[in-house]
């Protein structure tokens, strides 16, 4: 391992000396649009599906885009109320409040059925880190600053590495482009208030936008007769710089910075389920998240560009649970990690319209938490390469490969080959397959935790654990038995899916575009943790493991219609089955069994009693209806988001979703908005959020009722 990422290194410092830098483009020019929500010329220009500027229409994944007018329309203020209204995309929640101090994991995001663990979010291309439980908790990211968000559906591993498996998520923040300043406020219920400020200062040769935010969240409680909160209170403030200065004719330095700060308010009954006393607890969270990425951009040639990426980032969360009468500490944890990576990239055009994609970097990643042993660090390096080759008008094929050589784990080789095919200018054919891997994190390979405050179950990572040492701890008395599931435990390896995905997209006329896309994802060494000892206590000893094998499979459709210059609608469809393969294959042996609901008789279970992995809906829907008439200044949005029902747990003891009592029930979230343009200044905004006043504290805590709100809006500059 040490061989392959010297040689590696070696590779890039060859690279780097040779080209002076690295990275994704030239400089970035996106096209200004009119305010209008959909206008479809001139087109955009993306850069995540192939990390080079390509047209929309270019690309040859499956691809979304959501920009700063549809933003704006929706009237949303933080990420995961954005990408909760996408198809394909589906907003996870944790336990909502802190519990027996393990914190809450927040909303993540499945795409195309995938674990929230599988998608990799991006801000300006570089990666966010701070995962809890596998989950980037979406609540952290304001949309007050973005351009646009990029979404990149199914298997990315060849241009992004680890986490990539099942999609990426690209948030681009605003450029400065021309002198302006904005501020908004926007006040609604559950004690919500989001305020924002943002300005653009444009110099000779450099120029600055800074934007900030500050929210707070009062909390949502659904049982008055439980201490606490179903999501507890939180502020976040949020502080960011992008500076863009002019070296030369040919060179530009960027940075972007970026901090936020969050306090998250903990107060629950320790006692709650048992008929001890009362025993308050309460406390704070405190999280702290930097970012700085610099980059240098130099174009050689019109046919040579490159830029060197250098980036630092670093969370760190702090939790402190305390008993509220003694003030003596019932819980404590730190958790810190850091990233430092270095990459370069350079894109050369060659003679027959190919455009070739040369790049690789250097990771370093620490880790400092009460939860391992001692500080953990590890070192990534990686290369990869990508050409597109456009033989006529009509065809574009882009093949990629990307090899990541890291000191924890085997080394990963990710190929890509994705086609697209344009007949005319009202249809294209795209196909697309990607390998991609996801890499055992920090808590599945260094995890050392006992846990008093749950009983004493103790569970540790791979690397930590062995049956030589579990017979040690059974000599000093900590195990009494030891299962002959210890007797599997190795060296995890990375879990890796295989993703292929089949599309077509047709313009009808001038006003409609119907998308549709097959996708069929088949992943391989999933991490799981499994019982290994017994404690004296009764407690369980836990690791992971490299075991199980899935599926998630399906199709989107995707409509829009542009009835006139006022009235545009939008509907979007996914269809999806999952499952675990190893079930499957139970099941059709006649070897899995459940329990009747009526009478609690045991019978063989057939593949429609089989609900599949749990947390996914086979049914999701969303129609948006969109109204603006300029002249006048007024818009209006109604959306409607429609998700069926998912499987939760398991109650009749097979390990799996069988039953109805097993699932959550679907539901149907409406919400609503109008607003009014005054002069060229000031914005009104009215709206609601789940208009129906939906609620499951159990299985969507993340999930507010009725939730009404006003925004006001100011721009010193009139809106293009």
């Amino acid at each position: 391992m040490q061989k392959s990422i010297a040689s590696i290194s070696c590779m890039l410092a060859i690279l780097m000396v040779g080209t002076c830098a690295m990275g994704q483009t030239s400089v970035r020019n996106l096209t200004v649009k009119k305010d209008t929500i959909f206008n479809d010329k001139p087109e955009e220009v993306v850069v995540t599906a192939t990390r080079t500027e390509r047209k929309l229409s270019n690309i040859a994944v499956p691809f979304t885009m959501i920009t700063q007018q549809q933003i704006q329309a929706a009237g949303v203020v933080r990420m995961q109320e954005l990408l909760q209204e996408q198809t394909g995309l589906f907003i996870t929640s944790g336990s909502g409040t802190a519990g027996m101090g393990g914190g809450v994991f927040g909303n993540g995001v499945q795409i195309q059925g995938m674990s929230p663990d599988y998608t990799l979010i991006l801000i300006n291309g570089e990666p966010v880190i701070g995962r809890q439980g596998g989950t980037l908790n979406l609540s952290r990211f304001t949309v007050a600053n973005i351009k646009k968000v990029e979404v990149v559906k199914g298997p990315s591993s060849s241009l992004y590495g680890s986490e990539a498996m099942g999609g990426v998520i690209n948030i681009i923040t605003e450029q400065p482009q021309q002198n302006k300043f904005g501020a908004s406020l926007r006040m609604g219920s559950y004690g919500i208030v989001d305020a924002c400020a943002n300005g653009s200062f444009i110099g000779k040769k450099s120029s600055t936008h800074v934007a900030l935010n500050s929210y707070r969240f009062g909390g949502s409680d659904y049982n008055n007769n439980l201490v606490g909160y179903t999501q507890d209170p939180f502020t976040n403030n949020t502080a960011q710089v992008q500076y863009n200065q002019l070296l030369g004719t040919n060179t530009k330095l960027l940075v972007f910075a970026r901090y936020s700060y969050e306090q998250t308010k903990n107060l629950f009954d320790a006692n709650v389920n048992t008929t001890a006393p009362q025993k308050l607890i309460d406390g704070r969270i405190r999280i702290n998240d930097v970012n700085i990425n610099p980059t240098i951009q130099h174009r050689f040639s019109n046919k040579v560009n490159t830029s060197l990426r250098l980036y630092g980032t670093m969370y760190e969360s702090i939790q402190q649970l305390n008993e509220e009468n003694t003030r003596n500490t019932y819980y404590y944890d730190y958790f810190k990690q850091q990233f430092f990576r270095i990459e370069n990239q350079t894109n050369i055009t060659l003679p027959a319209n190919n455009t070739l994609s040369i790049g690789g970097g250097f990771v370093r990643e620490i880790l400092n938490t009460n939860r391992y042993e001692g500080e953990r660090t590890n070192n990534i390096a990686y290369g990869f390469v990508q050409n597109e080759w456009q033989p006529t008008a009509q065809w574009n094929i882009i093949g990629g490969l990307r090899y990541d050589a890291n000191e924890d784990y085997a080394s990963r080789l990710s190929p890509k080959l994705a086609v697209r095919y344009s007949p005319n200018n009202r249809l294209k054919f795209t196909a697309s397959y990607g390998a991609g891997f996801r890499a055992p994190d920090y808590r599945q390979l260094y995890l050392s935790l006992v846990n008093p405050a749950a009983g004493g179950y103790a569970i540790y990572g791979s690397n930590e654990i062995s049956t030589a040492k579990l017979q040690a701890l059974q000599q000093q008395g900590f195990v009494s038995t030891i299962l002959p599931r210890a007797n599997d435990l190795k060296e995890l390896k990375p879990e890796t899916s295989n993703g292929f995905n089949i599309g077509a997209q047709y313009k009808w006329g001038t006003s409609t575009t119907i998308d549709v896309n097959l996708f069929n994802n088949d992943i391989s060494n999933q991490i799981i943790f499994d019982i290994i000892a017994l404690r004296g206590n009764g407690q369980q000893v836990y690791s992971y493991f490299n075991v199980k094998r899935s599926f998630t499979r399906g199709g989107e459709l995707n409509i829009q219609h542009q009835f006139n210059s006022k009235w545009t609608i939008t509907a979007g469809y996914q269809l999806l089955f999952t499952g675990d393969k190893d079930v499957v294959a139970a099941i059709a042996n006649g070897k899995m069994f459940g329990r009747s609901e009526a009478n609690n008789e045991v019978y063989a279970l057939q593949r429609n009693d089989y609900y599949g992995l749990p947390n996914r809906s086979k049914h999701m829907l969303n129609v948006k209806l969109f109204y603006q008439h300029q002249p006048s200044g007024w818009s209006a949005s109604v959306r409607g988001i429609y998700r069926s029902r998912w499987g939760t747990n398991d109650v009749d003891g097979n390990g799996i979703v069988n039953r109805t009592d097993e699932t959550a029930k679907g539901f149907l979230q409406l919400n609503a908005n109008v607003s009014k343009d005054f002069n060229t200044h000031w914005r009104v905004m009215l709206g609601a959020e789940n208009l129906l006043n939906y609620r499951d504290a159990v299985n969507i805590p993340n999930v507010l009722g009725i939730n009404g709100y006003i925004a006001i809006h100011y721009q010193l500059q009139k809106r293009k």
